[in-house]
């Protein structure tokens, strides 16, 4: 984004907190997944459809591996002064976590859900720790997530550092990176090694 988009934000005086639009966001995107995973799945699906459902967990993971190598390279950007790749790389990052809802939604809701295959003490001891913690930081960092993008979008970036912004976005990044790095893991032990 050039400095003159930067300037189109709204004015200082007539800002308002971005504590609304982060809950509206984030219980929007609860209320969809809750949706997603408290509905019936179809019986039957046709054979294309069904393919693309079984394909989903392996795109899921690629999705999810960008976001966490854009999430973390706009880490590393911001470390290095460089604003303007921080905020491309964090936006590539928040559209694939967007695209990753979309697609777990609608694979869980046609049915895509798989048990562990594996055996019962890697079951216990290993997959269901990870996948706890996965999705405990999963909904954890959601509301530090819209919330650092709300303000990287809505404030001019000289402003920026006197906000919330730097603070939140120190644990939006890690616990969003975690919870990242432990999705590769269940992808990993659910579907490459058992």
């Amino acid at each position: 984004m050039s400095s003159a988009g930067a300037d189109r934000t709204v004015p200082p005086g007539r800002r308002r907190s971005p504590l609304l639009g982060t809950a509206a966001i984030s219980l929007a995107a609860y209320a969809a997944l809750g949706a997603a995973l408290s509905a019936e799945p179809p019986v039957a699906l046709p054979a294309v459809v069904a393919a693309l459902v079984a394909a989903a967990p392996a795109i899921i993971a690629l999705v999810n591996a960008t976001a966490l190598v854009c999430l973390i390279a706009g880490w590393r950007a911001i470390l290095a002064g460089r604003v303007r790749a921080h905020r491309a790389l964090m936006l590539v990052a928040a559209g694939c976590i967007s695209l990753f809802l979309i697609l777990y939604v609608t694979r869980v809701a046609l049915g895509g859900v798989k048990a562990f295959p594996g055996p019962a003490a890697v079951r216990t001891y290993l997959y269901l720790p990870v996948l706890t913690v996965h999705i405990s930081l999963s909904i954890l960092s959601v509301p530090l997530v819209v919330h650092n993008l709300l303000i990287g979008l809505t404030y001019r970036i000289g402003e920026i550092p006197r906000t919330a912004h730097p603070r939140v976005g120190r644990w939006a990044v890690l616990a969003w990176s975690i919870s990242l790095a432990l999705g590769q893991v269940v992808y990993l032990l659910l579907n490459v090694l058992y």
